[in-house]
Order: structure tokens, then C-alpha cells, then sequence
């Protein structure tokens, strides 16, 4: 029975455990290259740069001068000590002397020709080819490697031009051997051998830890978020992963709270319009079974009752275009044509619309209200904010049934305030009433044109006009709702 693998290959786990690994892989690679191919360029390099520095601080240190025993003491150390040959020879290449660690080989003035007959000649060549080098380089030092053939090993060499107290032309040449690596090279291929498979074996098993550490957090939230999708929205989200994944968590629990309010809002809502159909349309109902069974050949009942069912008619048309109209507004989508309009005249004209109130239920309007008061706006929901912030005052305004209006110059600006006599408004509520959905448990008067979301449409309007606006309220002292818009 053979055991099937789950693995997602395009999943977040997945791909980190690839990632990482590829990573891994190309490190030891970079390991490889610089350890075996450039490992012996890099040592002669290494090599070069010393014996460089070394045979700099030899001409700097000493002056040429041969019957000076400490001057032979002195280049005879530093062959010793730093198991260099140097070759000592004055321009045009007259051989002089050589130190090779324990022994100083003087030639007097000999040509190189001379010493090629005394058996000198590979001295001879290696002198002429490095000064080859030196004229070629176009300075008074350099250094090279030197290449052996076969067996030989390989040198570094050191040429320099210098001058003796009597401005006399010599030539340093200093070399030293370049030890092999080869066998270390051997020992270290088969070391890092085994410490490649072992960091692999590594790699593999931290590249499945650490990938699993960072999906599993994302993977909780990916389905804590399916879940919300689904409505399940009593899911807690959050994870105690990492910082940034706490963030994401903390988003999106923040977002999960806001669609636990928005769904309470929405159930709300719907039990609030649910309760304002029901009441039009069974006086609909009712009137229409009126007329067909009693006042259908009275034409005055008949025509009282067919005037209370367009009313209900109207209220409900009302109702359907508050929620289209906000609808419109939150989604970017209203029609706004921006005039010139006289914002008292508005005013009065909206006050004059609830003078039934004033005639059948005793309801008093107070007003102060300057004339002549002009903005820029869009006249019907300028309209429709005045009317539905008054009618708001109107449904939670005092036993006394009184509601003060004003408009009124402030600096460059206009104010309008409306104020009831009500319970007023809760600190901790005073933020929310302009929610979409939100609706106060109160129990009020019936609206006069309204489902709750009348202030929902006001902020909006507001918000789109750049208008400042908000509430002043006590409990048990009423409330004051206000806006101010620049004045035209």
C-alpha cells in the first residue's frame, strides 16, 4: 500500500520550503566555485599582494652598498627570514651579488654574458626576462607569478629600479617560492564533501520548519477569512504569529467586528423597514377592502379613504427612495449638479411643509433665520438633509412637541442647528447615530417621512459638500444637530 503525498505545489508552504532551499543550494554552490575554481587563483592573489608589501618594505629599508658588511647582514636576514632569492645587479645588468638565505655569492662586475659562460645562464635569463617585465609594467616596481613548467614550482616575483647613495641604477630581484595547495586542496574537496550533505540534510529539514512556521498563521487566516465569507462571524481571528502576521490578524478581526456590526445594523433594519411596511400596507389593505365593501357608492367615504391610501402610498414611496438614494450616495453613483442657492428660502420652504404638524398635533417651530443666505450645493439634497434633520427633531422632541430652528452667518461660513426637547443622545452613542442601519431603540412618534437611515443620508450629503457637522446632546437636556458650509 503506497503512501500518497498532500503537497500543494502552488501553495504559500510549498513555495517557502522551495525558496528557501533554492537559497541554500545556490550558497553552497558559491561555496563550491570560490573553494575548488577560484580557490588557486585567489591564494596567489593572496601570495602576490605579500610578497609585494614584502620586497616594498626591502628597498625602503636598506642602501645599496657592497662593502657594507651590515648591508649584507642585513639583505642576507631578509632572505633567511622570508626565504627569498635575491638577485643584486646594476644597470646595464652588471651581475653584483645574490642572497639565498645562508650564502652571499659576490660577482664583482661581471657581464650577464660573462656569467652564462661560468654556468649562470638560467641566473642570467630570470634577471633579463624580469626586467623585460619591469620595462613592460612602465613603473620602477612590479610583481608577478610566475608560472613553472611541469614540476617547477610556481614563483613570485619581485623587480625594482633603484638608486644607490651615489645615484648609481640597480636592480632588485627578489623571488620566493608559492607553496602547492594541491593536497590541501584534496583534504578540503573531501571535507566539504561531507559538510555539504550535512548542511543540506539541514537546510532541508529548517527550509520545512521555518516554511511551515510562517505558512501555518497565513494558512489560519486564509480560513478564518473562508469562514467569514460564509457567515460565520463568530470567528475570532486572531493568531499569535509574528508581527506582521498579527497586523493582518488584527485587520482583519477589525474587519470581521465591523461585519458583526453591520450585520446586527442590517438585521435591525430589516426588522425596522419590515415594521414600517407592515403598518402602510395593512391601512392599504384595509381602505381598499373599505371601499369595496362599504364606501364604493359613497363618494365621500370613498374619496377619504382612496386620499388615506395615496398618503400610505406616498409614505412607502418615500421610504423605497431614502434607501435608493443612499445607496446612491455610498456608492459614489448620485447625479450632483452644484448651483448657487439661497439657503433661507430653502429653509422656509421645508419649515412650511410641516405646518400640519403646527395645525392637528400642536407641534411649535421656533426659528431664527437670517434672509439672503447663499451657498453652492446641490439644491435637492441640501433639501433633503434640512428636511430630514428636522424631521428627526420632530420624532424625539420633549412632551412640549417644540423644535428650534436657526440659520445664521458664522465668519465665512452659514450654520444651521435644529434642537429638540428629547431625552438627548448618550456620549457613547453620539458617534454612531450616523451609521447606515443604526436606528435608536427609543420608542418615538411614527416618522413623517423616514426609516432610520435619515441621518445616514445627511452625513453623506455632508461629507460630499466638504461640510463640517455633528451633534451636541445631553441626556435628558435634548439634542442639537448642526452643519456649517461655506458661505457664497
Amino acid at each position: 500500500m503506497g503512501i500518497v503525498l498532500n503537497i500543494n505545489f502552488k501553495g504559500l508552504k510549498f513555495k517557502n520550503w522551495l525558496y528557501i532551499m533554492a537559497f541554500s543550494v545556490i550558497i553552497l554552490t558559491v561555496l563550491w566555485i570560490l573553494q575548488f575554481l577560484l580557490l588557486n587563483s585567489f591564494y596567489h592573489s593572496m601570495k602576490l599582494n605579500e610578497f609585494r608589501n614584502t620586497g616594498d618594505k626591502i628597498i625602503k629599508n636598506v642602501d645599496i652598498d657592497y662593502n657594507d658588511v651590515d648591508f649584507h647582514m642585513t639583505m642576507r636576514d631578509y632572505a633567511f627570514q622570508y626565504n627569498l632569492r635575491i638577485i643584486l645587479a646594476d644597470e646595464p645588468l652588471n651581475m653584483a651579488m645574490t642572497f639565498s638565505g645562508f650564502q652571499t655569492e659576490p660577482y664583482g662586475e661581471l657581464p650577464l654574458w660573462e656569467l652564462q659562460e661560468q654556468g649562470y645562464e638560467v641566473m642570467s635569463g630570470i634577471v633579463s626576462a624580469a626586467v623585460d617585465k619591469l620595462d613592460e609594467s612602465g613603473s620602477d616596481r612590479t610583481a608577478y607569478i610566475k608560472i613553472g613548467n611541469d614540476l617547477d614550482m610556481a614563483l613570485s616575483v619581485y623587480i625594482a629600479r633603484v638608486n644607490d647613495a651615489g645615484g648609481r641604477g640597480h636592480y632588485f630581484y627578489i623571488s620566493t617560492p608559492i607553496p602547492p595547495i594541491d593536497s590541501t586542496v584534496v583534504v578540503l574537496r573531501q571535507q566539504f564533501i561531507i559538510v555539504t550533505v550535512i548542511l543540506f540534510a539541514l537546510s532541508f529539514i529548517a527550509a520545512w520548519w521555518i516554511s511551515r512556521k510562517v505558512s501555518k498563521p497565513i494558512i489560519r487566516l486564509t480560513k478564518s477569512a473562508e469562514r467569514l465569507v460564509k457567515g460565520e462571524l463568530d470567528e475570532n481571528i486572531y493568531d499569535n504569529g509574528f508581527t506582521e502576521i498579527n497586523q493582518l490578524a488584527s485587520a482583519f478581526e477589525y474587519a470581521a467586528n465591523e461585519l458583526r456590526s453591520l450585520d446586527k445594523y442590517r438585521r435591525e433594519f430589516i426588522a425596522n423597514v419590515s415594521h414600517d411596511l407592515k403598518t402602510p400596507l395593512s391601512i392599504i389593505k384595509f381602505y381598499g377592502e373599505m371601499i369595496k365593501d362599504v364606501s364604493g357608492n359613497d363618494p365621500v367615504k370613498r374619496n377619504k379613504h382612496c386620499d388615506t391610501i395615496i398618503k400610505e402610498v406616498d409614505w412607502l414611496t418615500g421610504m423605497v427612495g431614502e434607501i435608493v438614494e443612499l445607496s446612491k450616495l455610498e456608492s459614489g453613483k448620485a447625479e450632483v449638479s452644484i448651483t448657487t442657492l439661497d439657503l433661507s428660502a430653502c429653509l422656509k420652504d421645508i419649515i412650511s411643509r410641516f405646518d400640519v404638524l403646527t395645525d392637528k398635533e400642536g407641534y411649535s417651530f421656533e426659528t431664527d433665520i437670517e434672509e439672503k443666505l447663499f451657498v453652492s450645493g446641490n439644491e435637492p439634497m441640501l433639501r433633503r438633509t434640512l428636511y430630514n434633520l428636522i424631521s428627526n427633531a420632530v420624532n424625539y422632541t420633549g412632551e412640549d412637541k417644540r423644535v428650534n430652528i436657526s440659520l445664521k452667518r458664522k465668519g465665512e461660513n452659514l450654520r444651521f442647528e435644529v434642537t429638540d426637547t428629547g431625552e438627548g443622545i448618550p456620549k457613547e452613542k453620539q458617534s454612531v447615530i450616523w451609521d447606515r442601519y443604526y436606528k435608536s431603540n427609543e420608542t418615538h412618534k411614527r416618522a413623517v417621512v423616514g426609516t432610520g437611515i435619515g441621518l445616514s443620508i445627511v452625513k453623506n450629503v455632508l461629507i460630499l459638500h466638504k461640510a463640517d457637522y455633528g451633534v451636541i446632546s445631553d441626556t435628558g437636556k435634548g439634542s442639537t444637530f448642526w452643519f456649517e458650509l461655506k458661505a457664497k
